[in-house]
Order: structure tokens, then sequence, then C-alpha cells
């Protein structure tokens, strides 16, 4: 047996107020576990990136150090606030379900509640200061003992001596490594480089029965790209079968060793290889589970791959182990993507003239453009479309930069789909879809004047709500172009986050928000191009027009900015 550790002593020397400030904390961060476990059971195509998030959310507050300390400093504490916590959750859960009628869209609006608003440092100021040398984990808390058994576990290297694995003794994972072919001493991380690697990863049940073992070869490039091949995956004395490569990318820490992987949907299974690390919350009072996924280098020089997942004593577990086992074979995921952008831009731009020898104004009928809102809930987007019509009687349905830049022949033999006819017939417009002939409702844009000076700030605002009668959050998304008679520009962007949270044990409501770094340059508009040059080197030639002669509402590349 693998053997699992021991009970927990109480730090002695944590004094009343830190205990309760440490509490206070444990007790609030239930929030993040809540919203984690309803994503998981509603919107379970969403559990990469919840799971992601949470961990992040809680390294941001050093929860796992809170925990940690108060496991050891008062267990009996911890069991209490967990139960209580645990009843209210399953009441608010049953409150959120009934009431939710997206899942998949309130799971995405409640994790950017809960890591754009639930700001542990300033809703608990004195709490968070006088935790301060436990999140950081410098606190003089008894050290949490881990299980070990006579024999070589001291010898093990930094990595096997000062890693927290949680249920599993460390003399266990130091055979495990050396068998694997490793030299002890290990320590964590140092230079990864480009390679592939043998990974066995073995599933035991709650009496450490071998229930499963999967088998893959795990590639990793130096340009941060990833790739799991060769899966084959056996379930006790079934035969094995095969799954579907994987690709992904990852980052990397030299001096921790951590691996982290970041896949899209269709890969999402990469998860359960290279699990998130982390220290995440059990259920009742289950412990704490260890996930982690990181690098080692033996005494040898060579690099190892070491990965569990595991809750406490009598729960399943995973542990994996990956040896070298050469060079990589094949293209990186990233270097295939880069690839296939730079094709998808090349066949992009051969629609596109070197600037200004597109169309002319004497080819261009005019640009008109629609506004439409979609409604979903509570919620209402807007939905602009521009058309192109040349005087030729040809109409342009995918205008993506201004039509003086348009090659019209190569756009006309390479995307004729994108093509087709408009009439006036009366003061109404119509364009051909299917051999039929349909109203086009679209105003007609005014061009810019050659050389035409702007002036005044134009805005666009955004916003998106969410909520059920114990959640809600408002996301509120702005941006502002302003413009100035001398011919220059300012770019700016800010996004806020108001919202109401209650999880029994603590309520909160207020807002939160972030803006990026203002951009600035020089602008120059003429028919329907509107350039602009920022500071940084930047130039973005795009279509623009005003939707009146007033000059209120301006569009810049298909989208309506309001004259504040």
């Amino acid at each position: 047996m693998t053997g699992r550790g021991g009970t927990q002593a109480a730090d002695t020397t944590a004094t009343d107020a830190v205990v309760k400030a440490a509490s206070t904390l444990f007790v609030s961060a239930q929030l993040g576990g809540l919203i984690r476990d309803w994503c998981v059971a509603q919107a379970p195509a969403q559990r990469a990136g919840v799971d992601r998030g949470y961990a992040a959310w809680q390294a941001t507050f050093g929860l796992p150090a809170i925990e940690t300390y108060l496991r050891r400093s008062s267990p009996e504490l911890v069991n209490r606030l967990s139960s209580a916590a645990l009843a209210r959750r399953q009441e608010v859960n049953r409150l959120l379900t009934g009431e939710s009628q997206n899942p998949a869209t309130d799971c995405a609006n409640l994790r950017d509640l809960l890591m754009r608003h639930a700001d542990l440092g300033r809703q608990y100021p004195q709490e968070y200061a006088l935790t301060a040398q436990i999140r950081r984990g410098t606190a003089t808390a008894a050290p949490a003992p881990v299980a070990t058994t006579p024999g070589t576990a001291g010898t093990g290297g930094p990595f096997v001596t000062a890693t927290e694995f949680g249920p599993f003794y460390r003399s266990a994972i130091l055979t495990r490594l050396v068998a694997a072919g490793g030299q002890a001493p290990f320590r964590p991380g140092g230079a990864l480089k480009s390679a592939a690697y043998t990974c066995v990863q073995k599933d035991t049940d709650e009496n450490e029965t071998l229930e499963g073992t999967t088998r893959y070869t795990l590639t990793l490039w130096a340009d941060h790209g990833l790739r799991a091949t060769n899966l084959k995956r056996q379930w006790k004395a079934n035969a094995p079968y095969t799954l579907k490569d994987l690709a992904g990318r990852f980052t990397y820490d030299a001096n921790t060793g951590a691996i982290q992987i970041d896949a899209d949907y269709d890969n999402r299974m990469l998860e359960d290889l290279v699990v998130e690390a982390g220290v995440y919350r059990g259920v009742g009072d289950d412990a704490p589970r260890y996930n982690m996924f990181r690098a080692l280098t033996g005494a040898d020089g060579r690099m190892l791959l070491y990965g569990q997942q595991a809750y406490g004593a009598d729960s399943d577990t995973t542990q994996t182990i990956c040896t070298p086992a050469g060079a990589p074979a094949g293209l990186s995921p990233v270097e295939a993507a880069r690839r296939e952008q730079a094709e998808q831009e090349r066949i992009f731009n051969l629609y596109r003239t070197t600037p200004g020898a597109g169309a002319t104004s004497a080819q261009i009928e005019g640009i008109v453009h629609s506004y439409d809102n979609r409604y979903d809930g509570v919620n209402v987007t807007g939905e602009e479309r521009s058309v192109l019509l040349l005087r030729d009687g040809r109409a342009y349905l995918n205008l993506r930069w201004t039509p003086h830049d348009l090659n019209v022949a190569a756009s006309v033999t390479g995307e004729p789909g994108q093509w087709t006819r408009w009439r006036r017939i009366g003061g109404a417009l119509q364009v051909q879809r299917g051999g039929q002939w349909e109203a086009l409702k679209a105003v007609p844009g005014l061009p810019f004047q050659k050389n035409e000076r702007l002036t005044g700030t134009y805005g666009l605002e955004t916003a998106y709500t969410s909520g059920t009668l114990m959640w809600g959050a408002t996301s509120v998304w702005r941006q502002y172009y302003t413009f100035t008679p001398d011919g220059r520009f300012t770019r700016s962007a800010s996004q806020n986050l108001y919202g109401t949270m209650d999880n029994g044990a603590t309520r909160t409501t207020g807002s939160a928000g972030s803006s990026r770094p203002d951009e600035e340059g020089t602008y120059h508009v003429s028919g329907y191009t509107l350039e602009l040059r920022y500071r940084s080197g930047r130039v973005d030639r795009t279509y623009g027009f005003f939707w009146d002669a007033k000059r209120s509402r301006l569009v810049i590349g298909g989208t309506t900015y309001s004259r504040k």
C-alpha cells in the first residue's frame, strides 16, 4: 500500500485573533467552491475553464494556505465551518438550479463575477492584514505532518522533502520515481527543453486497488505547444482502447516545475492527463485534494514529470510518471496554428490591394448600414452590417476594410458567394438572394470629406446582465475614440462589473473594474477610409462613415460609436 497521512496537530502558537481572521476568510471563500461545484454540475462543458479560474482565484488570495493553517491550528473548527457551509451551499445550489434558465450563460457570468469582484482583501481588510504571513506561507504554525516510513525519503532531494503530497507517503513517491529510472536526489523544475515523454497514469480506488491505466506520449515544445498521442486506456481486465490525439498549450515555472495547460473544448480531456495544480476543497469532512503536475530534475540531469490527483484517505487517486523518450516528432500545435494563421492572412489579403489602389469613389455608389436589436432576456445586443454598393449594380456583402483597398476583381473570383446584385425601386433598395429580390433595409452612410478634421468623443457602451434572486451581476464595457482638429486621436477602453452575492455566510455588494492604457496617435480620413496611426507604429486602415449630417454617429469598421 502507498500509505496515507496521520492526524494533524494543532498550532499551539496561533492567537485567537489570527484564527478568527483566518476563519472569516475561510467561510467567505466557500463562495468560490459553490460557484465551481454548481458550474461543474450544470455546465459540464465549461469544467476546464471553471477549475482553472477557481484555482487562480484561490491562489490569488492565498486560500489554500489559509485552509492548511486552520487544519493545523484547529481541525475541529474547520470541520464545524465546513459542515455549516455545506448545509447552506445545498440550499443555494437548489435555488440557483431552480431559477437558472441558461446554465451555461449563468455559469460564465458567475465565474466573471467571482474573478472580477470577489476581492477578499478589499472586503475584509483587517482579516486580510492579520493573515498576511499565513497567505505568504511564512506563518509559524506547526508544520503539517507528512506520512513517511523509515527509508530513503530524506535523500530524495528538495522535490521529495519540500513538496506537500497530501495523502501520499514521501518515501513511496521516491520509490516510484527511482523505479521509473530517475536518480535521486531530485530538485523541482529546471530547464525544460523540447522533448517527448512516455507517461503512465494509474487510477486506484479507495482501497488502493488498481482500477485503470492510461499510457500516452506527451510531447512538449520550447514554444509551449503540447501534444498527447498514442493514448491507450485500460480498465481492470477489460481490453485496452485507443483515444484520439490531443493538443494544446502549456505554461511552465522553471523554479517550481509546475506545468499547466490551456486547451479548447475539443481537447478538454488533456485536463485529465495534465491535472490542474492546486489544493481543492473536499466535500463535507473530506480532506483537501492535492493536485499537481510538475517537472523535476534528477541527479543525472534527466527530467521526469510527476502528476497526481488525490483526495485524502479512503478516496480514489491518480498518479502519473513520465520518462524521457527522445526528441519531439512532428510539428508543435503552436507552430501549426501560426502557419495556419499566416495562411489565412495570406488568403485574406489576396483581395486587398496596396492602400488606396482599390475601388475608386467614382465606382462606389455608397455603403449602406443596418442596425438591429437582438433580445436575450433583459439584455439587448446590437447587430450591425455594412454592404458596399458599386455603381455597376454589384453589391459586396463581406466588407472588412476600406473599399478603397479592395481588389474587386480578385474578390469576385476568390469569394463569389459574397457578391450579388442590387437595385433601387422608387426610394427603396433591393438585393438579389437566391435568384429572388428582397428589401435591403439599411441607411446610406455619409463618406468623409477629403482631409476632413474630426472633433469630439465617440463612444460605445455595452452591458450584459445575469442573475437570480440571490445572485446578480452586470458587466459594462466601454470604448471611446476622441478626435481633435489637429489630426490626433485617443482610444480608451474599460470594463466594470456590478453585482450582489449572498452565500448565506456573507453578503457582498459593490463593483470592480479594469481599464487598459489609452492609445494615442494621428488619424487621416478620406472617402470611406479611416486611417489610424498609433504611436506604437501600428497602422489600421478600416472603413468609416457618418450615419447623419450632424456627425452624431460614426461607424468605425462596422461598429457604431455615438457622439458624447
